[in-house]
């Protein structure tokens, strides 16, 4: 696999190597995160957002009411309740980590229709000639 790799940056201009980048490299966590903020969907992660907060407190409310509690019923009651607000959070962040993955594997298939575009463009300038 690595001879392969190495024999397609030789085919690439420097430029062309350039702007794809070493292994490595491409967008810190950070980036990542804000970039979820930054796409189409930005209203439906901000609501993902503020609802796992709302939850997590919801959850934590249940499981001091947990501790507090000395009939079955509340236990059982608030135990669920935290059980459930946490499955909820772990969706959450589940379907947030996809989101994440979902913008960097476009940007990497922009990349390759970006060096496509170009080879045509060689392609096309080499039969003119």
């Amino acid at each position: 696999m690595k001879n392969l790799d190495d024999q397609i940056r030789n085919a690439l201009s420097s430029q062309d190597a350039e702007m794809i980048g070493g292994p490595d490299d491409g967008l810190r966590i950070d980036q990542l995160v804000f970039s979820t903020f930054r796409s189409r969907n930005w209203l439906v992660t901000g609501s993902i957002v503020v609802v796992s907060f709302i939850v997590m407190g919801l959850s934590i409310w249940c499981i001091v009411r947990f501790f507090d509690s000395q009939e079955t019923k509340d236990l059982l009651t608030y135990g669920f309740g935290f059980l459930l607000g946490m499955f909820m959070i772990s969706f959450m962040k589940v379907w947030f980590w996809l989101e994440m993955q979902r913008i960097a594997i476009t940007r990497e298939v922009k990349k390759v229709e970006l060096l496509t575009a170009k080879l045509l463009q060689k392609m096309d300038s080499n039969e003119s000639i």
